[in-house]
């Protein structure tokens, strides 16, 4: 009972930080906005998925094309952490300039990359799409929607540094409007272009091309945000100087060697996450079209963590600028007991209510059936799944990357993939099974990272 009373203590001193409730006012505009940014991927998997007749090859053809897409634009995703990474520690220390640098180098280098990205991904989404399927029609609805989705890569991978830069300096409510505004257009658009309202019925490839449009429609909003605040915050010599273009070249190098680790590290979880789906197709297209289901209500969990972990990254990088070492420590230790309290509750939900969860995306029967027992396999997992996706994040944007990559890289090689080629290819088992594969995952992962905050190491500043 004493032990029960202390743990209790602990976890309402936690809750009681103010530093804890001044991340979650900065997360939530923030776990807004990244939601924002992301949601029409979980509403259009709802579209697609009660449109009828091959529903199910359709929402599994989705579920590929997405993360053959997300294995390629990883970099991106690195490159805005390793640029929140800078201006977060240059503001805290009042050097403005040399955030603003940082930022204008990162927006340049990251069109550049996702342009070389969105030519290979064009190129080779056949090929992909053909390995990776589970058959003929799905791996034909994948191919087309990729060379569809591809076209708004560089204007997404612009709006990622846009969202690191006002991460970075507590202003997330900046770049809510821009993916708040553009989350609403690509529904919108989606429903009228996915079944045919005033335009032809489109299906799938409806989702894509309201996808890519929205991309665009997000980066044009964002340039008018963001025009006038830089404006604001910068006189004109700041924003010009004799060097210019050297320290855009120089801050380029920086935030490219920043970044390297983390988008290693990132790839090969997505690579991962590929193999898992195309394992998952062995039993069956609706086991694939279920892993993607989960995928989306994982995104839905996940979402808030990335948001958590970034305005942490970002509040605790200005800590460190400002060389308040212990109260940057005690600020991660707090956060990760508040995160794993809330995240019982969601997964307590999920546990409860899992038919009626699966209802949400599919009429199929055996999508249902198979998602019900999937779901309940996970659920319980949820808190690990919460602590290492916050923790991720935020030790990205802390700078210590390589610590992410050499544990990420570990777990996947030694014990990830080995696992899953034993249960899928070899053994054929059905979703249920891999999705505890991915429970135990997590699991390691949230250990290994907790033990990361403890051992200090993880403070470093970038100069």
């Amino acid at each position: 009972m004493g032990k029960i009373i202390r743990v209790l203590e602990r976890t309402k001193r936690a809750f009681q930080d103010k530093d804890v409730r001044e991340i979650f006012n900065l997360s939530f505009l923030a776990a807004f906005s990244l939601a924002a940014s992301n949601i029409h991927n979980f509403f259009g998997t709802m579209m697609v998925g009660h449109i009828g007749e091959d529903a199910t090859e359709q929402i599994s053809a989705m579920g590929l094309a997405l993360l053959i897409l997300l294995l390629f634009t990883s970099p991106m995703n690195a490159l805005a952490s390793s640029s929140q990474t800078f201006i977060s520690q240059f503001w805290g220390r009042g050097e403005r300039k040399k955030a603003l640098m940082s930022f204008k180098s990162m927006l340049s280098v990251s069109f550049f990359i996702s342009l070389f990205m969105s030519v290979i991904v064009f190129s080779l989404g056949d090929f992909f799409m053909k390995i990776f399927s589970p058959s003929q029609k799905v791996a034909e609805y994948g191919k087309k929607f990729l060379s569809i989705r591809v076209i708004g890569l560089p204007a997404t991978s612009m709006t990622f540094v846009m969202r690191s830069f006002f991460d970075a300096i507590g202003e997330p409510k900046k770049h809510l409007a821009f993916n708040l505004s553009s989350t609403i257009f690509c529904i919108v658009l989606s429903y009228i272009l996915v079944f045919g309202i005033i335009f032809p019925r489109m299906e799938l490839y409806g989702f894509s091309l309201a996808s890519s449009l929205s991309s665009f429609f997000a980066l044009f909003h964002a340039f008018l945000i963001i025009k006038p605040y830089l404006k604001e915050h910068f006189s004109v010599s700041e924003i010009k100087s004799e060097n210019y273009r050297t320290d855009m070249f120089n801050f380029s190098l920086k935030n490219l060697k920043l970044s390297l680790p983390a988008g290693l590290s990132q790839f090969i979880a997505s690579l991962s996450f590929l193999i898992f789906m195309w394992f998952s197709g062995f039993s069956g297209v609706e086991h694939q079209a279920v892993s993607f289901i989960l995928v989306n209500i994982l995104g839905v969990i996940m979402l808030p963590m990335m948001a958590i972990g970034t305005s942490l990254a970002g509040f605790t990088g200005r800590l460190i600028g400002k060389s308040e070492i212990e109260r940057a420590e005690n600020l991660l230790k707090n956060i990760i007991i508040v995160v794993g309290t809330f995240s019982l509750f969601a997964s307590l939900i999920l546990v409860i209510l899992p038919e009626l969860t699966m209802k949400v995306f599919s009429s199929e029967r055996e999508i249902i059936e198979s998602g019900r027992i999937t779901l309940l396999t996970f659920a319980p997992s949820i808190i690990f799944v919460s602590i290492s996706i916050m923790l991720l994040n935020a030790l990205i944007g802390l700078g210590d990357t390589k610590f992410v990559v050499l544990v990420e890289t570990t777990l996947h090689f030694l014990f990830f993939i080995p696992s899953l080629i034993i249960l899928g290819p070899i053994m054929k088992l059905d979703s249920s099974f891999l999705w505890g594969l991915i429970s135990i995952y997590f699991g390691f992962l949230s250990l290994a990272l907790i033990f990361r905050v403890k051992s200090r190491k993880w403070i470093k500043k970038v100069f």
